[in-house]
């Protein structure tokens, strides 16, 4: 089985690929894999190397692979610099698809770049807080039993935590907790001192605040409107004249409606995470050295370029170059021609 290095060229520990260096290690040795992170000169005869930083990269001729990550080019002797590697790699790895077509318009080699959106880090999604402030009453005046029924019919409301402030919540509460869905209930007193300022900062930590009485507005409104809390609100009595309102409704059907587009919103995050976790992405990457791994840009992400030339569009942002940017690349220069002279030398 292959061995992999992956060459830092003495990138700072601050530097965030030098974090996702270490996160790709672990990962490829739960392949199976073994995997070391390391400077040019600690190379120790494995068959794949992953060049992390391009500006210094200098292929290994003993590798049986090279790869080169690229991140992003600033300036134009930035892209003189990596037009030239073009043809000393084997692949050439970028962190989004937008970045795959900017090197293609550079006149790379279509079969040797290859695009992944670049792994998450994060090992916690917030949940969804969905905050319904106010009474319950047996009557069901407050139409609480659409939040049942939506509950009940849509599975995806178990990645939804409901927060209720106020009393008589407590059948509801009951229900949800059969249905497996998560809820805060705080059945809080006016007589708790600062009772309000506690409902004001339970209300900040919401993602959204509904309301579903048909009886002319609800107070708590105003509250979430002031906190920028968006809402979910029926289209009633004084919500009506508030302006913006994102989500509003004026019957079951519209309240499924609405609470479906909030709740798959959270749905499509938690798979964007659990997608583009750092596992999926080392194995991709796994199958892009060893030349297992087809690619093609997709059509989504070529809908997604709203301009005609990805280069041109790069090169409209490139920076002056200035003293600071010519000590840098002069520093390049002359380690690159170092690490030459030890290649020539064996």
């Amino acid at each position: 089985m292959d061995r992999i290095f992956i060459i830092e060229y003495g990138s700072s520990k601050n530097w965030i690929m030098h974090k996702i260096a270490d996160d790709i290690q672990n990962a490829v040795t739960t392949f199976g894999y073994e995997c070391r992170c390391g400077e040019f000169e600690d190379y120790q005869g494995e068959e794949i190397c992953y060049h992390i930083a391009y500006a210094q990269a200098i292929p290994i001729p003993q590798a049986k692979h090279n790869s080169l990550f690229y991140t992003h080019i600033n300036d134009k002797i930035g892209e003189t610099l990596m037009v030239k590697m073009k043809d000393q790699f084997d692949s050439f790895v970028c962190m989004s698809e937008e970045d795959v077509e900017y090197l293609l318009e550079l006149g790379f080699e279509p079969k040797k770049v290859y695009g992944k959106t670049l792994p998450v880090r994060n090992t916690y999604i917030k949940p969804l807080y969905i905050g319904i402030f106010s009474a319950c009453y047996s009557d069901g005046r407050k139409n609480e039993q659409w939040l049942l029924d939506y509950c009940k019919s849509n599975k995806k409301s178990q990645f939804v935590n409901f927060v209720f402030i106020g009393r008589g919540w407590g059948d509801v509460v009951k229900s949800l907790e059969d249905m497996g869905c998560s809820y805060e209930w705080h059945n809080v007193s006016s007589n708790m001192p600062f009772e309000y300022q506690f409902q004001q900062n339970k209300l900040s930590s919401l993602n959204y605040y509904i309301y579903m009485g048909m009886d002319g507005g609800a107070m708590g409104t105003y509250d979430a409107y002031a906190q920028d809390i968006p809402l979910c609100v029926t289209y009633d009595g004084f919500h009506k004249s508030i302006p913006n309102i994102d989500y509003k409704f004026d019957d079951k059907e519209t309240f499924f409606d609405q609470l479906n587009i909030i709740v798959n919103k959270h749905y499509e995050r938690l798979l964007f995470y659990q997608t583009n976790n750092r596992e999926n992405y080392v194995k991709w990457l796994i199958n892009v050295w060893t030349g297992n791994q087809d690619y093609e840009i997709s059509k989504e992400a070529k809908e997604c370029l709203s301009y005609d030339n990805v280069l041109d569009k790069k090169r409209d942002q490139y920076y002056r170059l200035s003293y600071v940017k010519l000590k840098f690349y002069l520093r390049v220069l002359l380690k690159r021609m170092r690490l030459k002279r030890k290649i020539s030398n064996g």
